[in-house]
């Protein structure tokens, strides 16, 4: 009796090691495979070395015509091959501005988006003569013509960047204005104007709100840009509201039935206020 169970037992145990032999082994995972960084010759396709729209959007003209079909086919496929979002916004029929965004992936894309971002003339601060830098992670710049507004964003491994037409003098006092007594908020309001004197300032960005009961009473507007002179912008207020008062330090200011405006003279920044009468 004893013999048949151990017999028994033997012949359940070889039935049991040719049963997990015959099983197929399992697959081994598939390796993960990261994203491709933007090589170079894309980058360069994409942006010139000043950060303007590069050899990629040859033929479009922000302001200008919307894009034909030929061009959106021929940069869409750009972006899918590159793994890129690049968007042309139209309005009113014409190229209101052009959207560009990639995402570096892997354990250290942040590197590729701070390579990529310098390309878009991504600023630093420095304090104590350079010897404390870091990035500025939102800026603006313009081109070299004053045509084309740059404004970039970096967050962590993502590099968005818009180019927009530049708003010149004149179109910014417009802008400026029409913000009076409209509903908003006190904050900076964001303008296409080449505020790039101290381009790590949040105001460089746009002008200042000052708003109370819901509606703005006052904009602040800071000229940063050299450019600007006093002489520039002394014209371009006497065209659009005349000829001003000038006080004993040099600062000038007009008044309208319902407006205040007031031009700061001396040190730089120039400082236009327009305030609610």
């Amino acid at each position: 009796m004893l013999c048949t169970m151990v017999v028994g037992s033997a012949v359940v145990i070889f039935a049991g090691s040719r049963s997990e032999s015959a099983r197929p082994a399992a697959p081994l995972p598939e390796p993960s495979h990261e994203r491709p960084w933007l090589t170079p010759e894309a980058a360069h396709e994409i942006s010139g070395d000043d950060g303007m729209p590069g050899p990629l959007f040859d033929g479009l003209e922000l302001g200008g015509p919307e894009p034909s079909p030929a061009d959106r086919a021929r940069i869409a496929a750009f972006a899918r091959a590159h793994d890129v979002d690049i968007q042309l916004d139209v309005a009113g029929g014409s190229l209101a501005s052009v959207r560009f965004a990639v995402t570096y992936g892997g354990c250290c894309g942040y590197e590729g988006a701070d390579v990529l971002a310098m390309r878009f003339g991504r600023p630093q601060t420095q304090t104590c003569c350079g010897c404390d830098e870091s990035w500025i992670d939102d800026w603006a710049k313009v081109s070299d013509d004053r045509r084309v507004h740059l404004r970039g964003h970096v967050r962590v491994n993502r590099v968005e960047v818009q180019w927009t037409p530049a708003l010149t003098l004149p179109q910014l006092l417009v802008r400026a204005d029409a913000l009076i007594d409209s509903e908003g908020t006190s904050g900076v309001i964001e303008m296409p104007y080449p505020f790039v004197r101290y381009p790590w300032l949040s105001q460089d960005l746009g002008v200042r709100a000052v708003a109370d009961g819901g509606r703005i009473r006052e904009v602040v507007v800071v000229l940063r840009d050299e450019s600007d002179s006093m002489d520039v912008v002394t014209a371009a207020l006497r065209a659009r509201w005349g000829r001003p008062r000038v006080h004993r330090d040099d600062t000038r200011t007009w008044r309208t039935a319902d407006r205040i405006i007031t031009l700061g003279a001396g040190e730089l920044p120039t400082t236009l206020t327009i305030q609610k009468r």
